[in-house]
């Protein structure tokens, strides 16, 4: 997602976010030097978070031990690590358990996303792909981009989630971005690791990652896949798991791990999952035992009283065919039409079961996924009608042909049939010919529809491949390629947008403009491979002393710039001294000669008499050229006595 769009929307307040106590809980756990006294005092400030700490270092989940009264003692037992995705987890959840978008289904989403971090944590422990403790704030977090777009866009966006196509596409094409992106882009915000954002965001389609097969990010891409199928299987009903189990265990083959293995570890999922939907008041459905859900027989249905080859009852007949057969369903409380419809079918070489009512036909339709649904009108339990309207309300029931078996010919008999989603109709009694022209007419439609849905796929997968060589490309152009850093577009661009947020927020901004000493001279002497050399390493210095938050660019020549947001001139004083004695300790090895190195920085803040960017850059520009009159190699800040505290290096 682009940056600028991105920093748009989190401008707009809706976008799920920590709390204040939660972010400062994910900064300071993240300063080497933060000790276990320091969290509790931050974890303190919020009564809710601390009671759920202590609540859940003494529950059975924590091991036997004694009770926890402090929240330190509580920290001490979990660790940091876990603390820190706890508040996190805890933060999102509590502020979002509810929004005004109608068709979202809010409880379900965490239900599911609670049961995907769990899922994401214990496999994470079993493969040692990457830390547990990360995997499970990225499972919780998988999904949040459509939580996020629910609560920009709750009226647009319930409208979204009606419609039967596909989600991200519908998502790019009205909000011109998708819960994939978005999730990543909230993530890359938080701090999360990009090995884990990477895998969130491939993780609906790992296939088409771009991750070389069996490496750590394309492993650990198929792991978030599983943990978030794990997840939906948890909140699903009895009907849906038995089919979601086999597309389980094919996804845990991918990481190495078999249909055993994979039924215990979901089991005790299952279990942790209970426990701590109970500590966060998440609901958690009972869940049978996946054995059990994988060897559970077929729903029970009644096959024709003359099948057309020996069988025993519920037996699926695949004759031998030369063309692709389909998967039909014939539903009729009528055992001779039954048997007749089955025997048409199966001459055509289809693949044909069968079912006596509407409701049994449901429950076969969507485990057997069938193509083709041939059914009467009047039938018990559920008729023809029914049915229909049933299957329609599905993602796969819409893309089922439906062909209807009648008595009724009246007009409004016949629009009521075709309102419901009704494709075409046969009035019994019917000849085999009739049945069978009918018949091929649905099969036209159905390779058509395929056909159709194939150059769509392609057309989407072209979409996403152009739509990732844009964002390669943006890359590049924003990419100095000597150094492999940000180059001068780049450094415009971010500068601006820091500086806007400076304003809003009414926090220091510093920026550090670098020139190299000599650098002319070392071309000169040495040749300008020599100096592309020294620009590399005075990059890699840079990179290396840096903070995390520091931006560093490089803006043309020998000439670097550093952007420090929530910096003030002190503070980017000390860091100029840092940057500076890292390259210079970094001596250019020319053979037997090592060239040194050396830099002069000049260190301006912004002030209020700034009124644009512009006059932050010339400030730090002039201090960096008086330390270079001065003979270079020193820090410099921008206005008056400050400037003097700087030395050069030693």
């Amino acid at each position: 997602m682009d940056r600028q769009a991105f920093v748009e929307l989190k401008a707009g307040g809706k976008l799920p976010s920590p709390s204040g106590v939660a972010l400062r809980i994910l900064d300071l756990t993240r300063q080497e030097q933060a000790s276990v006294q320091d969290l509790a005092r931050v974890v303190q400030a919020d009564p809710a978070l601390s009671g759920r700490l202590i609540k859940f270092a003494n529950s059975a989940m924590a091991g036997p031990r004694r009770p926890v009264a402090a929240v330190s003692d509580a920290i001490r037992l979990l660790g940091i690590g876990t603390v820190r995705q706890l508040a996190l987890g805890f933060s999102v959840l509590g502020q979002n358990r509810t929004g005004a978008c109608k068709v979202f289904d809010y409880s379900g989403f965490w239900s599911r996303s609670l049961a995907s971090a769990i899922a994401a944590n214990a496999l994470c422990l079993r493969t040692r792909t990457a830390p547990a403790d990360e995997a499970f704030t990225c499972g919780l977090l998988a999904r949040i981009g459509t939580l996020a777009l629910a609560t920009l866009y709750p009226e647009r966006y319930g409208e979204v989630l009606q419609r039967t196509d596909d989600l991200r596409e519908r998502e790019r094409e009205i909000f011109d971005t998708d819960h994939a992106e978005l999730t990543a882009a909230l993530l890359e915000d938080w701090m999360l690791p990009r090995l884990f954002v990477g895998a969130v965001f491939h993780h609906e389609d790992p296939q088409h990652s771009g991750n070389p097969e069996g490496s750590r990010e394309g492993t650990l891409c198929h792991l978030i896949a599983l943990a978030v199928g794990i997840g939906t299987y948890c909140g699903s009903d009895d009907g849906a798991r038995r089919v979601q189990a086999a597309d389980l265990i094919f996804q845990a083959a991918r990481i190495g791990i078999d249909a055993d293995a994979l039924a215990t570890l979901t089991d005790q999922i299952v279990v942790e999952w209970r426990e701590w939907a109970r500590i966060l008041e998440v609901q958690a459905s009972s869940v049978p035992s996946f054995a059990s859900v994988t060897t559970a027989p077929p729903p029970v249905v009644t096959v024709s009283a003359e099948p057309p080859s020996s069988g025993a009852p519920g037996e699926i007949h695949i004759p031998k065919t030369d063309g692709e057969p389909l998967r039909v369903l014939v539903v009729d409380d009528d055992t001779s039409i039954r048997s007749l419809v089955e025997l048409v079918l199966t001459e055509r070489g289809h693949i044909v079961r069968t079912a006596r009512n509407g409701q049994e036909a449901l429950k076969l339709a969507m485990l057997d996924r069938s193509q083709m649904i041939v059914s009467d009108w009047v039938m018990p339990e559920l008729d023809g009608i029914g049915l229909c309207r049933a299957l329609r309300a599905t993602d796969e029931g819409r893309q089922m042909y439906f062909l209807l078996l009648t008595v009724l010919e009246k007009e409004d008999h016949l629009v009521e049939a075709f309102e419901a989603g009704v494709d075409d109709f046969v009035t019994k009694p019917f000849s085999p010919r009739v049945l069978t022209a009918r018949l091929r007419a649905g099969e036209r439609m159905l390779r058509l529809r395929e056909e159709s849905q194939r150059d769509s796929q392609n057309l989407r997968r072209f979409a996403t491949e152009l739509a990732v060589a844009n964002r390669r490309l943006r890359q590049a152009a924003l990419t100095d390629p000597l150094t492999s850093l940000p180059n001068r577009r780049y450094a415009m661009e971010r500068l601006e947008q820091e500086w806007g947020a400076s304003s809003r927020n009414q926090r220091p901004l510093t920026v550090m403009m670098i020139d190299i000493d000599r650098f002319k001279a070392v071309n000169d002497t040495h040749g300008h491979d020599v100096g592309d050399q020294v620009l590399r390493q005075v990059a890699l210095s840079l990179r290396k002393a840096a903070r995390t938050e520091d931006v560093i660019c490089r803006l043309g020549g020998e000439e670097f710039l550093v952007i420090s947001p929530d910096t003030a001139a002190v503070a980017g004083q000390r860091l100029g001294d840092r940057l500076r004695h890292a390259i210079g300790g970094a001596p250019l090895n020319l053979g037997t000669l090592q060239y040194p190195v050396t830099v002069a920085i000049g260190v301006a803040e912004r002030t209020p008499q700034m009124t644009h960017h512009d006059a932050l850059l010339k400030a730090a520009d002039e201090a960096l050229y008086q330390g270079k009159r001065e003979g270079g190699n020193r820090t410099r800040v921008a206005g008056g006595a400050a400037s003097a505290a700087a030395t050069p290096a030693g």
